[in-house]
């Protein structure tokens, strides 16, 4: 069976942010995540030390890409402003008591290209691991492809080389974020895509294409994917990261595949 946890930004949004631990605890959810620090890091731990949830995953600030920009993460640069924002998303994983950071997306902008991206986003991860938190593992960073119809300009849109990349680089330092959303957006199959980079998934999200609403409302078959979640060895969290079609209560079947 599978371990889910949920966003707290995505779900429950019928409630005050603060509220919202509550009422994931009360569904019968153990772990949420915080993709937008809406409240500060000690009101977080203190409402989900009081909801009995605990924090799963935390993001880095992405800087300007909600708004239509390259975001920070591997843009020329902007490496000081990358180096602030993990640095506080490393306190606030600290004070949440959160077990991954996820290192955040970033688009080649006009004027380089991605060759030069990578490479600043691979000196930028480097640096970031000396950090405590992650150079002693009471934190993982994560790398999450994005989809190229979403974020056509993406540094990275392919599961695959992401994955490759993971294991030639990083060794184990650094996780896949596996969203089945993006994956299937991708134009992959989720279930094969499982199975090729097995070895270094950390954290799973999900939600329905081509929407991204709760399962039952697109194309994918989540009756496969959490089928062969189950039945690996896979023993992390399997987050709830959509946007619900109707009161977020309403949208719960796939709490059924829980433990």
């Amino acid at each position: 069976m599978i371990k889910f946890s949920t966003s707290v930004n995505f779900l429950f949004s019928e409630k005050p942010f603060l509220q919202r631990f509550a009422a994931a605890r009360q569904a019968g959810i153990e772990g949420v995540e915080v993709q937008l620090m809406e409240a500060p890091a000690a009101d977080i731990a203190n409402a989900s030390r009081e909801a009995g949830v605990e924090v799963v995953l935390i993001n880095v600030d992405m800087g300007d890409l909600l708004q239509g920009g390259p975001g920070l993460s591997g843009v020329p640069g902007r490496e000081q402003e990358f180096a602030a924002a993990v640095e506080q998303a490393a306190e606030n994983a600290d004070i949440t008591g959160s077990s991954f950071v996820h290192l955040g997306p970033s688009k080649v902008p006009d004027g380089t290209n991605r060759e030069q991206c990578l490479a600043t986003y691979l000196s930028n991860v480097e640096a970031s691991l000396k950090l405590d938190i992650f150079a002693s593992g009471r934190s993982v960073p994560l790398l999450e492809p994005m989809n190229p119809v979403d974020m056509p300009d993406a540094l990275f849109s392919d599961i695959d080389e992401a994955a490759s990349l993971l294991r030639r680089e990083f060794g184990g330092a650094v996780g896949l974020q596996f969203d089945i959303y993006h994956v299937e957006k991708s134009g992959k199959n989720a279930v094969q895509a499982w199975h090729n980079h097995y070895d270094q998934i950390r954290h799973v999200q999900f939600s329905d294409t081509p929407n991204r609403q709760e399962p039952g409302t697109g194309e994918v078959d989540f009756e496969a994917i959490f089928k062969t979640i189950a039945e690996s060895d896979y023993t992390g969290w399997v987050g709830a990261e959509y946007f619900p079609s109707r009161p977020s209560e309403q949208t719960l079947g796939w709490l059924s595949h829980a433990k």
